[in-house]
């Protein structure tokens, strides 16, 4: 074999070579493509899956949040309702006190609180009515009386000339004592916030 022959078998060979290690590169090309297209299709729907997972949070959350004011709204409302209802209470037994029956209430008051007022002078306080109704019963010179304070809508207090005790038996007191308990059953007697 000449040297020329020599030249052209080691290029023949290397291009085979050439050519062989080309088409194996063009293989792992296509395979690593493959590879990649199918990683990048898995990430994808694992994005997907995020993004919708993160997104039915957001929507849950939102709800969650917007349930949560709704039900405040509704309590409320609730309160609000069972408030007018006290204050119509309230203004019902302001006009207690100018009904024929109030002077029986208003005795009636007084005599609840007689067994506690001890012994020496004793300030009584009521409005016009319950004075005229209480002056037969309570007609022991040791009694004097006065006004009953502004902002008391009937009843009768009692004191110690110096303040020493006071006995409130009024109706507001006794509407103040009881609010507790007729919130609670306005409050029972209402739908509730999620009906």
């Amino acid at each position: 074999m000449g040297h020329e022959e020599l030249v052209r078998h080691l290029i023949r060979t290397a291009e085979g070579k050439r050519d062989g290690i080309l088409a194996r590169a063009r293989e792992e090309a296509g395979r690593l493509a493959e590879d990649a297209h199918r990683k990048a299709e898995v990430m994808e729907r694992e994005a997907r899956d995020v993004a919708g997972r993160e997104a039915e949070r957001e929507r849950l959350v939102r709800m969650n949040r917007a349930r949560m004011e709704a039900r405040a709204v509704r309590l409320h409302a609730r309160a609000s309702l069972a408030e007018a209802v006290l204050t119509r209470l309230e203004e019902r037994l302001s006009r207690l006190a100018v009904e024929a029956r109030y002077a029986i209430v208003a005795e009636r008051l007084y005599r609840e609180i007689l067994p506690e007022i001890p012994e020496g002078n004793v300030v009584l306080r009521a409005d016009e009515r319950a004075r005229e109704a209480l002056m037969p019963a309570a007609s022991d010179p040791r009694f004097r009386f006065e006004p009953l304070r502004e902002g008391e809508i009937g009843g009768v207090e009692a004191s110690g000339e110096g303040g020493a005790f006071l006995l409130r038996n009024t109706l507001r007191s006794r509407f103040v004592k009881a609010r507790p308990e007729l919130l609670a059953e306005v409050a029972r007697r209402l739908p509730c916030p999620d009906e």
